[in-house]
This record gives C-alpha cells, sequence and structure tokens, in this order.
C-alpha cells in the first residue's frame, strides 16, 4: 500500500466503512445490533493512540477491571469485531458468515520504556498495556484482518483485550547480573525487548546489553530518542539502529553485525555462549530456525541469526532444552 496522507486516508476508510457497515447490515444488523455487539465483545478502552506515521503507531489499551498480569516479553491479544469499518477497500471472503465474530491477533507487549520525567517504565504502566503496531496490507494471497480496521481507531474507542498474557519469550533465563545480552530485531519486533531491557536496568543488570534494530526508514525507528536516553544513563547499554533503504546509508543486517565483529564491539567483549544469552524476534528470515529431516537440522537457504551462532556455540532455547537462543518469530 502506498504511503498516503493519514486524515485522508482515515477518512475514506471511514466512508467506505460506513457503507460496508450499511450494506451488511441490512442482512446481519442494524445499528442498535451493532452497539449491542460491541458492547458485548469489548472490554477495553484504547487510552492513547500516537502515529509515529501513516502505516506505523503505538497504542495504548486500558482493560476493564485492569491488565491482565505479565512476565516482560509476552503477548497478548486484540481483537475486534468483522463489523468494523477498515481503512481499504479490501473485503475478506466469507464475510457474511463471520460478520458478528471477532477478528483477533496476538501482539507482543511493549512499553514505552521512561516516563515524562524520565525514569525507567515497566508494563503495565498506569493499568495500561502498549502495543507497537504496523499496518498490513492485503495481497492476491492474504487479507489482514486487524490492523486496517485498527487503523481508524482513535483514543476512547472500544476494543477487545485476552485477559490472559502468554508467551515463552521472556528474560527469566536470565540469572547471572553479569551476563552479557543481545537483543536483535526487525522493525515492531523490538516492542518485547523494550520491556525486557527496561526490566533488566531496574533490577540492576550490570553486565553488557546490546539492542540492534533493523528497520527500512529512520522515520520507523519511533523509540530512538528514548534508547539514546538510556544509553546516556546506562554506561552498559547500546542502541544500534539499522535502516536498510535510506539513501545515504550502506545497507546493513543484523547478520552483518556478526559477520564483521560490530555485534562485539558495541558490546564491549566476544559473543562468549557461555556467558552471553541471545533474543531474537521478527522476521523469520533473519531468525533462520532450522527444520529436521531425518533427524538432521536443515538450515533456511539465506543464512539466518541462528545458523550463525550454533557455528559458535550457542544453542537454542526449546521448550524442556534449555538453550542461550531464546526467539520469537512474527508471521
Amino acid at each position: 500500500m502506498a504511503t498516503a496522507d493519514l486524515a485522508r486516508r482515515a477518512e475514506a476508510g471511514a466512508a467506505w466503512g460506513r457503507g460496508y457497515s450499511a450494506r451488511m447490515s441490512l442482512t446481519q444488523a442494524g445499528p442498535e445490533e451493532l452497539e449491542a455487539l460491541r458492547a458485548k465483545e469489548y472490554n477495553a478502552t484504547i487510552s492513547h493512540v500516537d502515529f509515529v506515521h501513516d502505516e506505523l503507531w503505538i497504542l495504548r489499551v486500558r482493560a476493564d477491571g485492569g491488565a491482565p498480569e505479565h512476565k516482560p516479553g509476552q503477548y497478548a491479544s486484540l481483537a475486534l469485531g468483522y463489523w468494523e469499518p477498515r481503512i481499504d477497500d479490501a473485503m475478506e471472503p466469507g464475510i457474511e458468515e463471520r460478520f458478528t465474530k471477532l477478528v483477533r491477533r496476538s501482539y507482543s507487549i511493549c512499553c514505552r520504556v521512561l516516563d515524562d520525567d524520565g525514569n525507567l517504565v515497566g508494563s503495565p504502566h498506569d493499568g495500561e498495556l502498549e502495543f507497537y503496531v504496523v499496518l498490513v496490507a492485503p495481497t492476491d494471497e492474504w487479507i489482514p484482518g486487524l490492523t486496517p480496521r485498527l487503523a481508524l481507531k482513535r483514543e476512547g474507542d472500544r476494543i477487545f483485550m485476552g485477559r490472559k498474557a502468554a508467551g515463552r519469550y521472556t528474560v527469566d533465563p536470565v540469572t547471572d547480573p553479569a551476563s552479557r545480552i543481545v537483543f536483535l530485531s526487525t522493525g515492531t519486533g523490538e516492542a518485547p525487548h523494550n520491556v525486557m531491557i527496561t526490566e533488566l536496568l531496574r533490577r540492576g543488570h550490570t553486565g553488557p546489553i546490546v539492542s540492534a534494530v533493523t528497520v527500512r526508514h529512520n522515520r520507523d525507528l519511533a523509540y530512538l530518542d528514548a534508547h539514546r536516553a538510556l544509553e546516556e544513563r546506562f554506561p552498559n547499554y547500546h542502541y544500534l539502529a539499522l535502516p536498510t533503504r535510506e539513501p545515504d546509508v550502506p545497507k546493513r543486517h543484523l547478520q552483518d553485525l556478526i559477520r564483521d565483529g560490530s555485534l562485539e564491539a558495541s558490546l564491549g567483549a566476544d559473543l562468549d555462549p557461555d556467558r552471553t544469552h541471545v533474543f531474537l524476534c521478527g522476521n523469520p528470515d533473519m531468525i533462520g530456525l532450522p527444520e529436521t529431516d531425518g533427524g538432521v537440522e536443515v538450515y533456511p537457504e539465506r543464512t539466518g541469526v541462528v545458523e550463525m551462532l550454533v557455528e559458535r556455540g550457542f544453542k537454542l532455547d526449546r521448550r524442556k532444552d534449555p538453550g542461550n537462543i531464546h526467539y520469537e518469530e512474527f508471521w
């Protein structure tokens, strides 16, 4: 989807959505029924929306009765009804049968890192959960259901949020405060890392911490200022931002940081598997998990971070088989 002015797109999407809802309500539900569906299905309120740009935004949600308990790095589900308007003109197949149901998606819980006074912020903060959301455009093969609807929501709008958080991707394995910690992410994959990093710094982690993220453009670095502020306050923390489509910036991927030694230089220490935990979140191609073929692990044709680390003596962290490479794939 081409980038366009948010207000123009929102108005166009809302107009299309009103027409869509009107058409569907002729056979499915009228305005009163739609409001009844919202009252029945939604259990939270959007308390803050910050549009980084028209395809990327930060969302805070306050659940009725308080935010669910969670560990740093876990995820929660958000949902809207299929009856809600979309910002684009796509229409899901079989929408008539799903019209009164919810379209759900899990999002890693994020946090804003620092409060207005510059202090470390955990999550939840004041009963809110924060989420880092990118607008997903429809393709010939797939029509996303949630983000094109979420893009039209504003502060005060109602939404569904799951009552429980889940996920094994946490900082629980980090038990040595002097250990070396590396966070590698693509795009909004840095959402859980924001919470993990603030948690480690809050509890006094003394070992070096490096967080590196690849994005397409500088404008996609929504938390850049917060991480730069962390660097000034905590000498053991470093943040590497890698835009891949800026004309005056050499294109580099996270794998390149390992190949050329930049990651170790920022860490100020070797990538020693006996003393280091690596957390990977985002694009599955970056992570590069192996598949088992006849009892043999086969890595993707394109070399991912996992393969590079395993060659250095690291081990994947799997259920009932602990390791020091922790991962969370998006999509």
